[in-house]
C-alpha cells in the first residue's frame, strides 16, 4: 500500500559502484521506519528542481539495518545528482510503498522475472527469505544484456541456503527473441501461484504476453516498471 505525502529525511552513508553502469546508494535508516520487500520510495533533493524519475525500488531487505537503492546511470538531472551524491548528502523521502501487490506471499510459489536493474526488488525479497530461513518456492529468471549480473554473489549464496530458491542467469546479448520467449514460457506451471516482472515498460508488456500465451492468468501477474532515464 502506498504511503503518500510523507516527509522523511535521509542521509547517504555509503555508495557502491556495483558495475560500470550501476550504482547503489545506502541511506541511514530512519528510526522506526518499516517497509516490505518489494517496496519503492520517492526521493527529493532539497533545493533542487530536477528532471527525471524520482521513484526507486529498495534493494535492501526489511531485515537489514540501512536502506539502499540500486539504479542504472542516466542522463536526467535527477540521475546525475544521484550519481554525484557522496556520504553525508541529504535527501527526503516523499512517498513509499507498494503497487499492484508486488510482494511475495506465504505458501505461494513464485516466478520472479527481472531485466537488468529490475532485479533490485528481487534482491530485497530473496534477502528477506534468507533472513527468515524461508522454505517458500521462488524461481528467479534474471535477464541481462551483459554478464555483469547485479548481486550475483549474494544471490548465489542465498540460493544455496534456501532449498526453494532457484536462479537462472540469462545473457540476452545476441539471443534470438524466439529463445527468450521459450525460456519465459517454460516458467509457466500449474504449481506457480504468482509471476512477478520487473524491468522497462516494453519488457514488461512483452513478458506478460508470453506468460499469458503459455497459460498464466493475468490476475496472477504482478509488475514493477523501471524507467531508464
Amino acid at each position: 500500500m502506498p504511503h503518500q505525502n510523507v516527509d522523511i529525511p535521509l542521509t547517504v552513508i555509503a555508495r557502491r559502484q556495483e558495475t560500470p553502469d550501476h550504482l547503489t546508494l545506502v541511506f541511514e535508516r530512519p528510526r522506526g521506519f518499516q517497509f516490505e520487500a518489494g517496496d519503492w520510495i520517492d526521493l527529493e533533493i532539497p533545493g533542487a528542481d530536477l528532471t527525471g524519475g524520482k521513484t526507486y525500488s529498495l534493494s535492501s531487505s526489511p531485515g537489514e539495518p540501512d536502506l539502499a537503492i540500486t539504479f542504472k546511470a542516466g542522463q536526467s538531472g535527477f540521475k546525475r545528482a544521484l550519481q554525484e551524491a557522496q556520504p553525508g548528502a541529504t535527501m527526503r523521502m516523499t512517498a513509499y510503498g507498494n503497487d499492484y501487490d508486488f510482494s511475495l506471499r506465504q505458501h505461494r510459489s513464485s516466478v520472479l522475472i527481472a531485466a537488468g536493474v529490475g532485479v533490485a526488488p528481487f534482491r530485497s525479497m530473496i534477502a528477506e527469505m534468507a533472513e527468515t530461513s524461508s522454505h517458500e518456492a521462488a524461481h528467479l529468471i534474471y535477464l541481462n544484456r551483459t554478464d555483469d549480473f547485479l548481486f550475483m554473489d549474494e544471490l548465489d549464496a542465498w540460493s544455496k541456503q534456501l532449498p526453494g530458491v532457484t536462479i537462472d542467469y540469462v545473457l540476452t546479448a545476441g539471443m534470438k527473441s524466439k529463445e527468450r520467449r521459450r525460456i519465459l514460457a517454460a516458467s509457466v506451471s500449474d504449481a506457480v501461484h504468482y509471476y512477478y516482472i520487473a524491468g522497462p515498460p516494453a519488457m514488461i508488456e512483452a513478458t506478460e504476453a508470453v506468460l499469458m500465451e503459455a497459460g498464466a492468468d493475468h490476475d496472477d501477474i504482478r509488475i514493477d516498471s523501471f524507467d531508464g532515464d
